[in-house]
């Protein structure tokens, strides 16, 4: 148990967050890009075993990511917490076991692509099956808003309550169970082997150009979606409160992002290259602007964050589009630029990129929002 504070440094804590991860001995890494979390360098993880890191993006502190490496046949040492995690394969195969405490384990195996939810306050142990290559691991999680809000390690990582409500081993197709989708665009499930190959719901107001399919797993209200962009294409501007942190899993192309006011000054936006897993987290209300440069589609993975019920979806379940343009935390719908009202050299600049890149399909954007 930790001693009173005796001196104002003590005392006066701007995030708990930042001195757990002090406390790990891991890196924090902060800005609002990360061109590559495939090759991130890590350190040695002693509370856990391997090797990881953190992130502080967007300059907020409700959603961060925990960026694992698990050595050829190694593990991790066993774990459960009071924060909603989701985890990302992007390298090797292994499997993960979850269990309650006083009940049997549940072994779920998976390979580069697979995405798995962690159950709040389950144990769960990481394993990597491959005999001579490390596999990584990038969980989405609300670690750091958790941690800022208890700000007790003993509450967050050793806490006995259990929610078996969200998970018991009697759930027998708990991870087995193809999932539901509640309505179109809504999904709910815990895992998926591979979400580069699952099927998204398109558009329809935009035609070809873009689909989407918003996640809700591990029995929480997990924010994640994918998104997928057409070759030849890009969404408009938008922005909303921090958090998003947008991970390239397929594809390529660029970001821009730009401060509300500086929507006509070249000057002013900032280009980035994307690539598989690298990393976009906009700051709060900062536009940002998906493009695809390369041949066949983007498809991006958002963690969203956590909030009390979607906010596309009314009390009955419904998809409520007056509910999804009023979101606390996404503002995407209502603080958009649309195409015939941004800056025309946008797409000029867009189009010389394609042409660099022996692009030759040009699908006309839709006028119509953006995510």
């Amino acid at each position: 148990m930790s001693q009173a504070p005796t001196t104002f440094e003590e005392w006066w804590v701007g995030s708990y967050y930042r001195r757990f991860v002090e406390r790990e001995g891991v890196p924090l890494y902060e800005g609002s890009i990360l061109e590559d979390l495939a090759t991130l360098p890590l350190k040695d993880w002693e509370r856990r075993g391997g090797k990881a890191a953190y992130t502080r993006l967007g300059n907020q502190e409700d959603v961060n990511l925990q960026i694992v490496e698990i050595p050829p046949q190694g593990e991790l040492k066993p774990e459960h917490h009071m924060y909603e995690s989701v985890m990302y394969v992007m390298k090797g195969k292994g499997a993960t076991t979850i269990w309650q405490e006083g009940e049997p384990k549940r072994t779920v195996e998976w390979e580069e692509g697979a995405l798995l939810a962690v159950p709040l306050n389950a144990w769960h142990q990481e394993f990597n099956s491959s005999g001579d290559e490390p596999c990584r691991l990038l969980f989405g999680t609300n670690m750091a808003q958790v941690i800022n809000l208890y700000h007790n390690l003993e509450f967050v990582f050793n806490n006995p309550f259990k929610f078996t409500d969200r998970y018991s081993h009697s759930m027998e197709n708990f991870y087995a169970d193809e999932g539901k989708r509640w309505n179109l665009r809504l999904f709910a499930t815990n895992f998926i082997p591979d979400v580069r190959k699952f099927k998204l719901d398109p558009w329809e107001e935009r035609g070809i150009r873009t689909s989407i399919t918003r996640l809700y797993m591990g029995n929480s209200l997990s924010q994640l979606h994918l998104l997928e962009v057409s070759e030849g294409t890009y969404v408009t501007a938008h922005r909303h409160g921090a958090g998003a942190h947008v991970v390239v899993i397929e594809g390529g192309g660029y970001e821009l992002l730009f401060q509300p006011g500086d929507e006509l000054n070249p000057e002013k936006r900032q280009k980035v290259f994307i690539k598989p897993y690298g990393v976009v987290a906009p700051r709060t209300n900062e536009y940002h602007q998906h493009f695809n440069t390369a041949k066949g589609p983007l498809r991006q993975l958002a963690f969203r964050g956590w909030v009390r019920r979607p906010p596309s979806m009314n009390a009955k379940g419904e998809y409520d589009p007056v509910g999804a343009a009023r979101s606390d935390n996404a503002l995407a719908y209502s603080s958009k630029i649309r195409y015939d009202e941004e800056d025309p050299k946008i797409r000029e600049e867009y189009y010389k990129e394609l042409e660099k890149n022996g692009i030759s399909l040009r699908l006309e954007p839709v006028d119509q929002g953006g995510a």
